[in-house]
């Protein structure tokens, strides 16, 4: 299958290289990823970029490194030829029908959390504080409205209850690096049902 990729931070960076590079499934058209943080994380260059450029150069794929208010524009970026997959994972933008029309097959996302009620922004955030005691990350359709769309498959995370005197927010972090191995297996499973006809 013919794919672009949008794909950032770290659990973005192992999709690319666990999940899409030498997968026999997939043609990587090109690779989209942010080349700074946002100013909520301090701003600067994200430290994963360069295992971006060194991968896709390993590979010859093309990298688009797209920031605001580009990455805003995404339609305007794409390959001109046609391509079946989009798979995006952390994408800062909500991406318009204009984007979400372009794929012949499927418009994927990667969501850290459980939907429907973990849809939006902090999800693992917000079921700590809601004292639940596992984490999915949902592969689901994209439509329009965000993390919407039909699920696809989930992979499920247990967790222990948040530790006393510890934050939610600083006890999120811990346990979004926990959730890392995680991604690239629910790829590629996502990836085989869409190329064998089964979703």
């Amino acid at each position: 299958m013919r794919t672009v990729a949008l794909l950032g931070r770290v659990p973005g960076f192992l999709v690319l290289r666990d999940a899409l590079l030498g997968n026999p499934l997939v043609s990587l058209a090109a690779v989209y990823t942010h080349g700074r943080r946002p100013r909520a994380e301090g701003g600067g260059e994200r430290p994963e970029l360069a295992r971006f450029i060194d991968a896709c150069a390993a590979a010859g794929v093309p990298l688009h490194v797209l920031d605001m208010p580009e990455a805003r524009g995404l339609e305007r970026y794409l390959p001109a030829e046609p391509f079946d997959l989009l798979l995006s994972l952390s994408w800062r933008c909500v991406l318009p029908r204009i984007v979400l029309d372009r794929p012949q097959l499927a418009a994927i996302n990667l969501h850290r959390g459980a939907l429907p009620d973990y849809a939006g922004a902090e999800p693992v955030r917000r079921a700590i504080e809601k004292g639940e005691r596992r984490i999915a990350i949902t592969a689901h359709r994209m439509v329009e409205e965000v993390d919407a769309g039909e699920i696809l498959d989930t992979t499920w995370y247990d967790i222990d209850p948040l530790p006393p005197g510890m934050a939610a927010a600083q006890y999120a972090e811990a346990v979004k690096e926990k959730l890392f191995p995680f991604y690239a297996p629910l790829a590629r499973r996502v990836i085989a049902a869409i190329a064998g006809g089964e979703r």
